[in-house]
């Protein structure tokens, strides 16, 4: 019977999945929690581009809910049947909606980095998101971008460390970034990136000193259970740790894509946050998700300032 019930479920997020693909819409009540178009709504990115400038400067970063981006430019299949993408929104477009946390996933090509998710090419560099982070951060100086750097794939004809090139590709942006394994307060870090070290070697905040939830091929119903209970854990501990809660996953066995994965994980987060009646600021941690639609990051982002969101 078990058995049963799993093939059904995997049959029917299959062909959800190839609903989405082939240019079927899905129910709207599936998607009310992701971001599958082309922008953001013009309200969204009116209200949220700035939504920092209402915090006080004495908050530790680690005490905020920050909507995230997983492999934030992660736009392209390649030849991936799905599994590449991660993302529908630019960059830039992102961090207008209010997304505060982005991964970013360098290949160290020719003493440079390209970006990649997996063997795919991104058709990006990081000079060009540094480029988008500094012109988003000038026009809101109020607002911080966390900034996670992982190497990806294979390094290929270099001459000299992840570090050093990183290292090189900052050594004139010392005031627009904050590289220090010590949690700062908002006041330190307006107007400035601050650096999240996957790399081990970069000197930033320590990735493996956060409290992260990351099973990223955790069947669906696993998965809501796992984020369900690292909220919890986020919302009870009042100390400075850093909760980071990955909504984001793929199950190739069962050829759910992150798109497939992102429509039903992304509504029951929403669906959790909504469910919360604190008439007071609520620690969610950092949420990172794949193709987030606007009113889950909105959610997130009202969690700061009163409890859920009155629809």
């Amino acid at each position: 019977m078990l058995k049963t019930k799993a093939a059904i479920s995997t049959i029917s997020l299959t062909a959800f999945g190839v609903s989405i693909a082939i240019g079927f819409a899905p129910p709207a009540e599936q998607l009310v929690a992701t971001g599958f178009g082309a922008k953001p709504r013009d309200s969204t990115t009116q209200k949220y581009a700035r939504w920092m400038s209402r915090l006080p400067d004495s908050v530790m970063i680690s005490h905020l809910s920050l909507p995230g981006t997983h492999n934030s430019c992660a736009l392209h299949d390649g030849l991936s049947f799905g599994f590449a993408k991660c993302q529908s929104w630019h960059l830039s477009r992102q961090l207008k909606s209010g997304i505060r946390f982005i991964d970013i996933r360098c290949r160290h090509v020719g003493d440079r980095f390209l970006i990649y998710h997996g063997v795919i090419a991104q058709r990006t560099t990081f000079q060009e998101v540094r480029d988008i982070c500094q012109n988003f951060l000038r026009k809101h100086p109020s607002e911080c971008i966390v900034m996670s750097i992982k190497e990806e794939s294979t390094a290929d004809g270099t001459t000299r460390s992840f570090a050093d090139t990183f290292a090189d590709a900052t050594k004139n942006d010392e005031k627009l970034w904050h590289i220090s394994p010590e949690v700062p307060e908002l006041r330190q870090v307006r107007n400035r990136i601050v650096l999240v070290d996957r790399a081990g070697t970069l000197g930033g905040l320590n990735w493996g000193g956060m409290q992260r939830q990351d099973d990223y091929m955790a069947p669906l119903d696993l998965k809501q259970k796992l984020i369900r209970e690292h909220f919890d854990k986020a919302m009870k501990i009042e100390n400075a740790q850093w909760f980071v809660n990955f909504c984001s996953g793929t199950v190739p066995g069962s050829l759910v894509t992150p798109k497939i994965y992102a429509a039903q994980s992304n509504k029951f987060t929403l669906d959790f946050i909504k469910q919360q009646s604190e008439n007071r600021p609520v620690r969610l941690g950092t949420v990172v998700m794949d193709f987030p639609g606007e009113d889950l990051i909105e959610q997130i982002v009202e969690t700061n300032f009163a409890g859920k969101m009155v629809n």
